[in-house]
């Protein structure tokens, strides 16, 4: 599930750079398998954004998302922790 925001992020990266939208997928693939570990440095965020978890798509931007219950909150794909 995807919040508004990054559903506008998912559409901004379809535009502007398709190598980024399939790293987008497989990172997405890999947080439904399992959202602690593979690829893209999962870590768990701090402070204000505790409980949330990030991976790396690009040296700026972030996957950004919530896991829980067994589904994938998405909540961002833009910017370095920019929620």
């Amino acid at each position: 599930m995807f919040t508004d925001d990054a559903w506008d992020d998912y559409l901004y990266w379809q535009e502007t750079d398709r190598k980024v939208v399939r790293k987008i997928n497989t990172l997405l693939e890999e947080c439904r398998r399992d959202p602690y570990r593979g690829t893209g440095k999962p870590e768990a965020l701090m402070g204000s954004m505790s409980g949330l978890w990030s991976r790396r798509i690009t040296l700026a931007d972030r996957l950004v998302y919530l896991p829980r219950d067994g589904k994938i909150y998405v909540i961002a794909f833009r910017f370095h922790y920019d929620c």
